[in-house]
């Protein structure tokens, strides 16, 4: 939404995509991880299998915690998602992915620790009018989901 005829956007979004997890899965995850470890273990990394078993407990603690909203901020200067600023300087790039259910911005980041930074957008936000002003700041190249991401989401995480 533009405010006052000036040319920043700002939306609020979920952080993820929130998935209802079966009994089925949190079985499956159990009997995963107590495999690892027990496997770890026998083979005398014990650190390792308890680590693996803490992992396992606290990922089924949090799993299905519902989303927070973040609050996403486009201005002249960067982009703001809730409290974290990336200023246009140190992106390269922008990609907007609307081909999953929840579009996301797909930024390319100038540091070497931080590669891409994906930003989700609301429903509400019109994304023609958000690749307009990102244009006049970042080039605008295709940029696919990190790996990692898109192994998480086929595990259903």
């Amino acid at each position: 939404m533009a405010k006052n005829g000036t040319s920043i956007l700002e939306w609020n979004a979920p952080e993820h995509e929130h998935k209802e997890r079966s009994s089925d899965w949190f079985w499956s995850v159990g009997i995963i991880s107590i495999a690892i470890s027990i496997v770890s273990i026998i083979i005398g990394n014990i650190i390792f299998g308890i680590l693996i078993l803490v992992s396992a407990f606290s990922l089924a603690l949090f799993i299905n915690r519902k989303p927070e909203d973040t609050h996403v901020l486009v201005n002249e200067k960067g982009i703001q998602d809730n409290k974290i600023f990336y200023p246009f300087e140190t992106l390269s790039e922008f990609w907007i992915d609307t081909e999953h259910p929840h579009k996301k911005i797909i930024l390319e980041s100038k540091k070497a620790l931080m590669p891409l930074i994906v930003v989700p957008i609301g429903d509400e936000v019109d994304t023609n009018k958000l690749r307009s002003h990102l244009e006049n700041y970042l080039k605008e190249e295709y940029h696919s989901l990190p790996l990692v991401e898109k192994i998480l989401e086929y595990f259903g995480f």
